[in-house]
């Protein structure tokens, strides 16, 4: 049985956090740890094999606000990982918010981009774990991210409501259509000049 545990700031695993924070996430992904922590409404999450051990194997970083639940952060140790405990995690960690709305975004694959297995592995990941993709993409320093959540139908006001109360966020939320409507613009743009240059 996967056990979820709170880790505060002080507790020994915290360079193991780190470590795996920073190995796991591209850096246009990070923000800084230590305000995601400082935040009250977050709550960091070991993740641990069982109720015995003491191996850390993974953690979640989630923003517990009034409408909805917002994963922030999910990582598993390389070790651990095609182990299924990451599957496992998740559907502890939505049992534990007993039915709320939890919601996440992951990097879009319509983007073109130097990690797109890594994107679909993403993807294909949380679709096949209980979350829905939405029809709402986001930008973040120039990286497209595509919001999921728990529930078929997105709480696009609360999760706005988290990015602009919490993330400093500036930029706007848009549905899918006008993303496949730029990807296939910027296809038939390159296709174009190729001809041209031929």
């Amino acid at each position: 049985m996967i056990i979820l545990r709170k880790l505060s700031q002080i507790h020994p695993d915290i360079p193991l956090v780190w470590k795996l924070f920073s190995e796991s996430f591209h850096e246009h992904e990070r923000i800084i740890f230590s305000d995601i922590l400082d935040c009250p409404q977050a709550t960091l999450y070991g993740i641990y094999p069982d109720e015995e051990s003491l191996q850390f194997a993974g953690f979640f970083i989630v923003l517990d606000c009034e409408r909805i639940v917002y994963l922030y952060y999910l990582a598993v140790c390389p070790e651990m990982r095609s182990t299924g405990i990451g599957g496992k995690a998740l559907h502890t960690l939505i049992d534990m918010y007993n039915g709320r709305q939890i919601t996440l975004a992951y990097e879009s694959i319509l983007q073109p981009s130097d990690n797109a297995g890594q994107r679909k592995r993403r993807q294909a990941f949380y679709l096949r774990n209980g979350f829905h993709e939405s029809p709402w993409y986001f930008c973040f320093d120039g990286t497209e991210y595509v919001l999921a959540s728990t529930e078929e139908a997105i709480d696009i006001a609360g999760t706005k409501e988290i990015f602009y109360q919490f993330a400093n966020f500036d930029s706007d939320f848009y549905t899918h259509n006008i993303t496949e409507d730029k990807y296939q613009i910027k296809q038939q743009n390159n296709e174009r000049d190729s001809r041209q240059s031929l």
